[in-house]
């Protein structure tokens, strides 16, 4: 025989949030993992009231224990058997209900309110309750039967601690084994009140699906199998709209006893066997058999009304899946001005949220020598295709949804990208960072990463549109940080006229002295600063009126260089909110090489962005990137185009390809597209922000599909934030 004496329901300050994941109520078990559960033949339950319980208590009492009758998923009873002189919460045949009004069970100063002890007899499959008593502590916390404000409502604390007595734990931390159920300050059986105030709790899903597997009155159990091999299916989700079934996990062990976790779902899934087996807490349900690349089969449920103490329907329902059939995705992949096939890597994913879809991509392959791919995949079933090409384009993807049974095609026609962004970190953790900064900006890139890739050669970079703007980051790399071979890579970009953001701690601190830093950059380090504020130099390009927090981004910064200024370059940002403690970033250019470059001393991903602040900055430096080389000291709005234009593209008339140039005053919101004199748009060259500057976009002469036009005249139009202009152009063949 064994005894667990469990004081429940604990008084606190405050109380917790309320989750909202499905899973909740937790079951008293033994080691084995059966539940702590009356037999059929010791329901209904009887319990008994202490003769000194007043009058008006007991249809509070009544009400508190009629609820968990009133479950009709199940076919546990209580019964009221009246009075008795029983006053103590020992073994004596009897389910006492006990006021302790002069609290003799409790330490003076306690915050418990009330507890139950259970007393259960066997092991093994035999385990089971044979008596439950319930003390209350009535001196610290008298009851109340009409659930006022600031006092312990008698009813659902009632109802709490005799679901204790069906064999629940709590849904909640009071008592329990971490794990068993989560905060429902709705549930009954969650596990603590706040100081005074029950809340007048109801029955959850969470208790209703506790007392319902203890004491089911339906159950559902059947198989799945594949219609074609007619083998078992593991893992098949049967699916419902509603909350159905309860089911429970493996037992665990803490606060010196065994809970089982429960949950309740409206997924159940097979065991590798293909059988399932579920507790039904609705009368009536359509369950859905679902697997990835299976055709759903959809099946009615019906049982019976309730049938009573231990009267327990069962109603096997079996599954066979038959494979959807295969179809063919394909496409190509091409540069869209001059038609020429790229190699890129193929990723299909699938996007429809079912079991059965393994962790990664489906496919994962790469173009032949015509930039073509073909994959079969099952239809019906939604997709998305993910292509990662060479340098210099960016990576794109295309959602496929339905694969129809005649296939689908996914053609990509791709521009060169606007950035070159290197990710010389050894892991992958701060790409977000620069991926959502370059997008807000309305720009594509290519990620470059040094760990896999190696260091970028000069013929890299000039497959990008030239001057080539090149973001490299650094992450959280302290030793070497810019190898000799990376400083060379970068001195060439420069001398060939290249535009670079190199942005990192330990950046200046933990790489050899080079040219890089001498001759370029012009700086060196100088010592490492740790506060987190970084403010822009007034009357700078990219600097002026910013302030930066480097506390909020991605939480790395912990080692930023101050930078000391040894040549040519211009400070644009300064570490401190008052007098400059150090310099936290620079730029420097040359008119001869036509070179720019800005280095920050402190990662970009480190800024934080709930302003929009990394933006900015990102944005203002690839702005003066565009600024011409050698005019003036380049910090001059001047520099940049005051207005929208369009102008007239040449040659004019053209074949096979011609030059349309546009300026932007601001960052903004840019389509530029090709319509044919009925006002049809066949062809999107723009479509992404753009920061301020001179921009020239090439047209081959053919639309959206890769089809070459007809002579003719076609217009163009330029729609750039409230700027739209358009012009008429000539294709001749």
């Amino acid at each position: 025989m064994r005894k667990y004496k469990l004081p429940i329901l604990a008084a606190v300050a405050m109380l917790f949030a309320a989750s909202t994941i499905l899973f909740a109520y937790s079951v008293f078990t033994n080691e084995t993992g059966y539940a702590r559960r009356y037999q059929d033949s010791d329901i209904p339950f009887v319990y008994m009231l202490n003769n000194i319980t007043p009058a008006d208590y007991v249809p509070a009492i009544d009400a508190g224990t009629q609820v968990w009758e009133d479950v009709p998923s199940s076919y546990w009873e209580f019964e009221n058997g009246g009075f008795t002189s029983a006053s103590t919460d020992e073994r004596d045949g009897i389910n006492l209900i006990f006021f302790d009004i002069q609290g003799v069970n409790f330490t003076p100063g306690t915050n418990t309110i009330a507890y139950s002890r259970t007393w259960t007899s066997g092991t093994g499959s035999a385990y089971h309750a044979v008596e439950s008593d319930l003390v209350w502590n009535a001196r610290d916390y008298p009851p109340s039967t009409t659930g006022a404000l600031n006092q312990q409502d008698l009813q659902s604390v009632i109802a709490h601690e005799v679901g204790h007595h069906l064999g629940l734990g709590h849904s909640g931390p009071a008592g329990s084994p971490p794990g068993v159920g989560p905060l429902i300050l709705q549930a009954t059986m969650y596990g603590t009140s706040a100081n005074g105030d029950t809340l007048k709790r109801s029955l959850h899903w969470d208790d209703i699906a506790g007392v319902s597997y203890i004491y089911p009155s339906w159950i559902l159990q059947g198989n799945v199998t594949d219609g074609s091999t007619g083998l078992p299916f593991a893992n098949i989700g049967l699916v419902s709209d509603t909350v159905f079934a309860s089911i429970a996990g493996d037992p665990i062990f803490g606060n010196n006893r065994y809970q089982r976790p429960g949950y309740y779902v409206d997924t159940v899934y097979t065991a590798s066997d293909g059988s399932y087996q579920a507790t039904i807490l609705q009368q009536q349900f359509n369950l859905t058999a679902v697997y990835f690349g299976y055709e759903s089969q959809t099946q009615a449920v019906a049982f019976n009304p309730a049938g009573g103490i231990g009267q327990t329907e069962v109603i096997n329902l079996d599954f066979q899946l038959l494979p959807n059939p295969m179809a063919t995705l394909s496409g190509t992949v091409i540069d869209s001005i001059s038609g020429a096939p790229i190699s890129a890597r193929v990723e299909i994913f699938a996007t429809n949220n079912k079991p059965g879809i393994p962790p990664g991509a489906l496919v994962d392959t790469t173009t032949d020598a015509g930039g073509n791919y073909q994959i079969s995949l099952p239809t019906v079933e939604n997709y998305r295709v993910v292509i990662t090409p060479e340098a210099p384009y960016p990576a794109v993807s295309m959602a496929v949804e339905n694969l129809p049974q005649g296939g689908a095609i996914a053609n990509f026609a791709l521009n060169p990208a606007d950035i070159l962004l290197v990710d010389d970190d050894n892991t992958t953790d701060y790409e977000s960072y620069y991926e959502e900064a370059l997008t807000e900006s309305g720009l594509s890139y290519h990620k470059w990463r040094v760990s896999e890739e190696g260091v970028p050669s000069q013929p890299i970079y000039d497959l990008f549109p030239q001057p080539c703007k090149t973001i490299w980051f650094t992450g959280d790399a302290n030793s070497d940080v810019l190898s000799a071979n990376e400083q060379q890579s970068l001195v060439t970009f420069l001398d060939d006229g290249g535009r670079l953001l190199l942005t990192g701690q330990n950046v200046a601190e933990n790489s050899t002295a080079g040219v890089l830093f001498t001759d370029y950059l012009g700086v060196s380090f100088n010592q490492n600063m740790t506060g987190p504020i970084v403010r822009g130099v007034a009357g700078d390009p990219i600097g002026n009126g910013l302030l930066v927090s480097t506390v909020g981004g991605a939480g790395n910064q912990l080692s930023k260089d101050d930078l000391a200024i040894t040549g040519s370059s211009t400070a644009i940002l300064t570490y401190g909110t008052g007098a400059p403690l150090g310099n936290a970033g620079v730029r420097a250019e040359d008119y001869q090489s036509n070179w720019k470059a800005v280095f920050l001393g402190f990662g970009l991903e480190g800024v934080n962005n709930s302003q929009g602040i990394r933006d900015q900055l990102l944005q203002r430096t690839l702005a003066w990137f565009d600024v011409p080389t050698g005019i003036g000291d380049g910090n001059s709005a001047a520099n940049l185009p005051d207005k929208y234009s369009l102008q007239q593209n040449y040659p004019n008339p053209f074949n096979p390809t011609t030059s349309i140039n546009y300026q932007l005053p601001m960052l903004s919101r840019v389509e530029l597209a090709i319509y044919n004199v009925l006002g049809q748009k066949i062809r999107t060259l723009v479509s992404k922000k753009q920061t301020a500057g001179r921009y020239s976009v090439d047209w081959n002469g053919r639309d959206d599909a890769g089809i070459v036009v007809p002579s003719g005249i076609y217009l163009y139009r330029l729609n750039a934030e409230t700027f739209v202009e358009s012009r008429k152009m000539v294709v001749i063949k």
